[in-house]
């Protein structure tokens, strides 16, 4: 744990040095919390990765070349110009020429985003036509779109794109609502193990793309071929409560008292109080506040 002051330099020193990091190796390196080290980067905009579940940070002024299409790939991670996914898939597809499929967004972007492309779609953001058995996502400004349906030669049926949108709104309502809870959602998570697991990816494979266990995978196309949709949603209940600022405020005080209880001790008193959470997320918020030490391990003699 360091002790002197973290200065402005130093941070971004250490973000030209690696390229990309975690807010975990920050606030581990620099012994502050993030919002400490936020206040570090406010004149040094800051992108996040669009794959890896978006945890890798850049500084923009320290990106490498990027492709055509403000994309800049590096050792496997994805950053771009435009901001996070939904930013980018939006610029993206405002600028095309004549729209862009999913299978297109996808291979531009190297992340799914088939749930990202539905929610936008129904906040008016982008508009989409149906060809062949494909949708062609347009940009949701009228003389844009009718640019970009001309160079597809579909501008004589541009009322199609407007029926598309409102079917979508009027009789899929129940799935748009779902879709509100947001692209990294437990729901579009499962959905979209199952929906790749359909299209001939094996469920290991799937598993290293969306960062989780085989076995995560095979019970979502479990739960999938016994209860469909609805069953990937009832199948787990979210936590009632949040790292709120009361509930931090209990751990600090806890900790204050029994400065020698490790987090684990630490959740099993504050889960006695009716406060429904994890060890691990106490272990993280301490470990921000460098008031919890690295797990003992044990040698054999």
């Amino acid at each position: 744990m360091r002790t002197s002051k973290v200065t402005e330099e130093e941070v971004v020193t250490f973000f030209k040095k690696h390229r990309f990091v975690t807010w975990k190796q920050l606030t581990s390196h620099f012994g502050i919390t993030r919002q400490a080290l936020q206040k570090k980067l406010t004149k040094h905009p800051y992108l996040t990765s669009l794959n890896n579940n978006h945890q890798y940070l850049a500084l923009k002024q320290f990106i490498g070349k990027t492709d055509q299409y403000g994309i800049w790939t590096y050792k496997g991670i994805v950053f771009s110009i435009h901001g996070n996914t939904p930013k980018t898939l939006m610029h993206l597809i405002h600028s095309s020429n004549c729209g862009l499929s999913t299978k297109q967004l996808e291979q531009i972007t190297s992340v799914m985003c088939r749930g990202i492309l539905l929610k936008l779609l129904k906040q008016g953001e982008i508009t989409r036509i149906k060809e062949g058995f494909d949708y062609i996502y347009l940009s949701s400004e009228p003389e844009v779109r009718r640019a970009q349906l001309e160079k597809k030669g579909l501008v004589s049926l541009e009322i199609l794109v407007e029926a598309q949108v409102s079917q979508a709104s009027e009789k899929k309502e129940e799935i748009c609502n779902l879709l509100e809870l947001g692209e990294d959602d437990y729901f579009l998570r499962r959905l979209e193990m199952v929906r790749s697991v359909k299209s001939g990816r094996s469920k290991a494979q799937v598993g290293r793309e969306l960062e989780c266990s085989p076995d995560t995978v095979r019970n979502a196309c479990e739960t999938f071929e016994k209860y469909g949709a609805k069953g990937l949603i009832i199948s787990r209940e979210k936590s009632k409560y949040k790292m709120t600022d009361t509930v931090e405020k209990e751990i600090l005080i806890i900790k204050a008292k029994h400065h020698k209880w490790s987090p684990e001790k630490i959740g099993t008193e504050v889960r006695g109080r009716n406060i429904d959470i994890s060890n691990q997320s106490i272990r993280t918020f301490l470990e921000e506040f460098g008031l919890v030490g690295q797990k003992k391990t044990r040698h054999k003699a």
